[in-house]
């Protein structure tokens, strides 16, 4: 089968990736995804930069499994509807009381490019493909829609639903409140 120019610079780059950044001594290239034409035509890469973007600014510090579970619920908020690709998502602001809100803080903020040579920036790219050729599927329930840092409290009404390493996980399901409490 002939590949295409585009095509053989893609495999060979996530094939480059996947060899050359194995951060934990327990990931082995046994549990990276198949790579086949018809994902390389699946997964477009500009969706997988946004992914390790907002995974190198909201969890970058974290082990492979929170990154993962901070992408997978950027891809929840896909399946749900909150837009049509990570990166809208990624990207989305809402306007609340005549002030613009980012669902990712680090949006807002204004960061700067981050350095794609570093161990942390390719680790994220890492994960972002993983996740988004279907790894980590299970590392948080699909009705997993908000996160946050465990420094923070913002008292949302939503169920938790996990905690993974300084980040906690939410479903959108209300918590009743019980009477007198």
């Amino acid at each position: 089968m002939f590949l295409s120019l585009k095509n053989k610079i893609v495999l060979l780059s996530m094939m480059f990736l996947s060899i050359m950044v194995v951060p934990v001594p327990t990931q082995s290239l046994y549990n990276l995804p198949e790579v086949t034409i018809n994902t390389l035509k699946k997964i477009d890469l500009k969706q997988v930069a946004c992914m390790a973007r907002n995974i190198y600014y909201e969890a970058g510090a974290e082990a492979m499994p929170g990154q993962a579970a901070v992408a997978r619920v950027v891809m929840n908020r896909v399946n749900h509807g909150f837009a049509e690709t990570p990166c809208k998502v990624i990207y989305q602001k809402t306007l609340i009381n005549e002030n613009i809100v980012c669902q990712f803080s680090w949006v807002c903020e204004g960061k700067d490019e981050p350095n794609k040579a570093s161990a942390k920036y390719k680790q994220a790219e890492l994960v972002a493909y993983q996740v988004m050729t279907g790894m980590y599927k299970d590392i948080v329930p699909k009705t997993t829609l908000f996160f946050h840092s465990i420094n923070v409290d913002p008292s949302w009404p939503y169920k938790k639903v996990a905690k993974i390493g300084n980040h906690i996980f939410y479903s959108k399901q209300k918590v009743k409140k019980t009477d007198g409490k």
